[in-house]
């Protein structure tokens, strides 16, 4: 039986009694109307169905009260298994710390800002802590630890090959994905590339095979620079004179 529904039967339980009581008395308010067999059959009645639903009320409460035991036994279960599983995790204090470290090398890790040396003992701390095996956190160190995996997948530098130009390096999977980032690469190269012949390029459309190009890594200072903005104002620049 529902635990909500003994609130329920026991006003209706309640309700009933009342009812009875109230046309015992309104039968009982005329004693003259009746001899005294017929009002003593219905004490009799009304006491019998008083003892009844006395009877019935003491049951619902025993029930009252061993759902009650349970509920509170249920209670303990379940703070003794959250204590459980925060000292597997080596404790709750430790929680908001490790959300902290791990957004901060989340965020480390996505902009490439700073070393990956500096991230790595971030993630290093992280990878000891037994909080990492919480479900909120799980899968978001998974993802962290192949990022910075794949830190210097990205080409620092390219050789140019006979037949390139810097749109194609541009747009080549490991270096932007993008030829319209091609002036990015000039940018950084317009004064003096790693080594070759020539050893600047200022011609965009001008590289020589053998030529080391810096590949600027695309994270957020790159796009807060001058090299960055004067690359995206000759994106614009071009599209203006292709109207």
């Amino acid at each position: 039986m529902k635990f909500y529904k003994f609130p329920v039967l026991l006003i209706a339980f309640f309700l009933m009694f009342s009812a009875k009581v109230s046309f015992a008395q309104e039968e009982l308010e005329d004693p003259l109307d009746m001899d005294e067999d017929v009002w003593e059959g219905q004490i009799n009645d009304l006491t019998a169905k008083k003892t009844e639903l006395t009877a019935k009320l003491a049951d619902l409460q025993k029930d009252i009260d061993a759902l009650l035991a349970q509920t509170n036994a249920k209670d303990v279960e379940l703070r003794n298994a959250e204590d459980a599983f925060w000292n597997e995790l080596g404790g709750k204090s430790g929680y908001s710390t490790f959300k902290n470290d791990l957004e901060r090398v989340e965020k480390l890790c996505r902009s490439k800002e700073g070393s990956q040396d500096d991230a790595m003992k971030i993630f290093d701390a992280l990878s000891s802590q037994r909080m990492k095996c919480h479900p909120e956190f799980y899968n978001r160190f998974i993802a962290v630890k192949k990022c910075l995996e794949g830190w210097n997948k990205s080409v620092p530098e390219y050789t140019v090959l006979k037949g390139d130009y810097l749109f194609m390096i541009s747009a080549k999977k490991e270096v932007y994905n993008n030829k319209h980032m091609w002036p990015v690469i000039w940018e950084a190269n317009e004064n003096g590339v790693l080594s070759g012949k020539p050893s600047t390029i200022r011609n965009p459309h001008l590289i020589y095979p053998g030529q080391v190009l810096k590949i600027p890594v695309m994270n957020e200072s790159l796009k807060k620079s001058s090299v960055f903005e004067r690359s995206k104002g000759w994106l614009e620049w071009k599209k203006r004179r292709n109207r």
